[in-house]
């Protein structure tokens, strides 16, 4: 008996990177606001601590406990079931980032308010930083393991993926420190400015190396960079992350270095800017993932 071999049609999906949208479209967008937020309030923290300035714990707390914790919650398609998600720490990095944000709202409201009500209590209080500064680490840091473990978009699947959105994260809590200097002296603001600059150089250094490894990891990979840089985010990607967070608190940055003589309002300019820049970083790389095609193509 003769078979007859039905052979499957490849569609362009199956063949060409099939962008992902769950985690940036439509109800997608709490995700991606709630990913940044994740990471400024967990550094603006981590910044608060080393200048042991209790209104910017206080507010890096507000960020996350509140805003991200909100913007999860919405994201939810049936809030009520949100406990389920934490039964699996063990496998998933969404269920450990769940008591990640639970831990350190937790300890860190109990800090703050030790450290408003208790202030003799120095060694509690000190515990108390310690735990609650590594729980703002891991809630600034896991959002990049969990776009790691979705193995089937080689844009997210690099390992410098966690360390960019830290540093991100790290460098918003340095400018809204900036922010908060320029109200009240308890902050040094020579050190918070120089934290910016730093942490300035460190970002632009991360993102560039993260492209260029971007671009060597297989076809999709390249393919994905260019959607960023001439695709249909390009305009975005140029005009908020590069010119907005990158050239713009650069120059005034260098004109603060050299002149000391940048207003309140020319700071706070720069701060917005870079936290426009890393909110649309995140965007941009949500964005831009896209799932290996089905058919590899052949050289």
């Amino acid at each position: 008996m003769q078979q007859t071999r039905q052979w499957m049609t490849p569609h362009e999906w199956m063949i060409n990177g099939n962008k992902q949208t769950e985690w940036i479209d439509n109800r997608g967008v709490l995700l991606w606001l709630a990913f940044y937020a994740g990471g400024l309030g967990g550094g603006l923290y981590l910044v608060s601590l080393f200048f042991n300035n209790l209104i910017g714990m206080a507010l890096g707390w507000f960020i996350v406990a509140v805003l991200k914790g909100g913007l999860h919650f919405m994201y939810l398609g049936k809030p009520s079931r949100f406990w389920r998600l934490m039964m699996h720490p063990q496998t998933s990095w969404l269920s450990r980032g769940l008591w990640f944000v639970l831990g350190f709202a937790g300890l860190g409201f109990i800090q703050i308010l030790a450290s408003l009500f208790f202030p003799e209590q120095a060694a509690l209080i000190m515990g108390l930083k310690i735990a609650s500064g590594i729980f703002a680490l891991c809630v600034a840091t896991y959002t990049g393991f969990v776009l790691n473990n979705a193995k089937g978009v080689p844009y997210w699947d690099l390992p410098i993926l966690p360390l960019l959105f830290v540093a991100c994260g790290i460098l918003g809590g340095f400018g809204l420190t900036v922010a908060i200097a320029t109200f009240t002296p308890s902050v040094n603001m020579a050190a918070a400015e120089m934290g910016s600059r730093i942490m300035l150089i460190v970002n632009v250094f991360l993102i560039g190396l993260y492209m260029f490894l971007a671009s060597r990891k297989e076809a999709i990979g390249k393919q994905s960079v260019l959607y960023q840089i001439r695709g249909g985010i390009s305009p975005l990607f140029w005009t908020f992350v590069v010119i907005l967070g990158m050239v713009i608190p650069a120059i005034i940055a260098v004109y603060s270095l050299f002149t000391g003589e940048a207003t309140s309002v020319v700071l706070i300019l720069g701060v917005v800017c870079e936290i426009a820049g890393g909110t649309m970083l995140r965007y941009c790389v949500l964005k831009s993932g896209m799932y290996n095609p089905l058919i590899l193509k052949k050289a």
